[in-house]
């Protein structure tokens, strides 16, 4: 894929994984969000292709490898199936051969390069174990930057709790609000999910109106994001 291809532009960020949760079983939408298409993409290739410039690695974490190999990702099985975004984020700290990693959602594919970007180069900086962003709807998890020596704690607070929202609070983690992450995604649609069929359509009128960041616009931009 040349999406992962190590071609220009080269990776800004050192240090950083990039990790997308494939999600449960699509009840409500009926069907595999990770390969369903907007736009003639499959979800988890929208959320691939803003990941890829700005980390080091990726992969698909998934209960369903043989239903995602056509993707042309690589892929880790979830450690314990069926244990919802924690157990995601376990199994991408486990995974992960870098200090830091991206998480993100493949139901959420028109995550911002450049709010990518700029958790990225957080990393550098960064003195708490995490960092996610603050929408009107409260903290969002994804896309949020996580530390893999968090492994262990993530590990023995699946065996009490399942909320990923309850998990960041034990975090405390740092918080960009809206007046950081407009900057680098004005209209907030790396936090906009695609749960039910008609969701789809808003998506896509989405997709159509986003102008997207040249690389060299989202560098000079992540240079000194404010925080709060």
């Amino acid at each position: 894929m040349t999406i992962l291809s190590g071609t220009e532009p080269s990776t800004p960020f050192p240090g950083v994984s990039g990790a997308i949760l494939a999600g449960g079983s699509s009840r409500r939408l009926g069907r595999d969000k990770v390969t369903l298409k907007l736009a003639a993409k499959p979800l988890a290739l929208w959320v691939a292709e803003a990941l890829a410039p700005a980390v080091t690695d990726l992969w698909l974490v998934t209960n369903q490898p043989q239903a995602h190999l056509g993707l042309g990702l690589p892929l880790v099985t979830d450690l314990i199936p069926f244990q919802g975004p924690v157990g995601g984020l376990a199994t991408a700290l486990f995974y992960a051969r870098t200090p830091w990693v991206l998480l993100t959602s493949a139901d959420a594919p028109l995550i911002a390069p450049g709010l990518v970007a700029a958790l990225a180069a957080a990393a550098r900086k960064i003195t708490r174990p995490a960092l996610v962003c603050r929408s009107e709807r409260g903290l969002e998890p994804f896309p949020g930057l996580y530390a893999a020596r968090l492994l262990t704690r993530v590990q023995d607070f699946l065996r009490e709790e399942k909320t990923f929202m309850t998990l960041l609070q034990r975090l405390r983690p740092e918080v960009w609000g809206p007046e950081v992450w407009r900057a680098f995604d004005p209209k907030g649609a790396s936090f906009q999910n695609l749960n039910l069929p008609q969701d789809l359509a808003r998506l896509e009128s989405l997709a159509a109106d986003r102008g997207m960041q040249t690389w060299s616009e989202v560098r000079t931009a992540v240079k000194s994001p404010a925080r709060n």
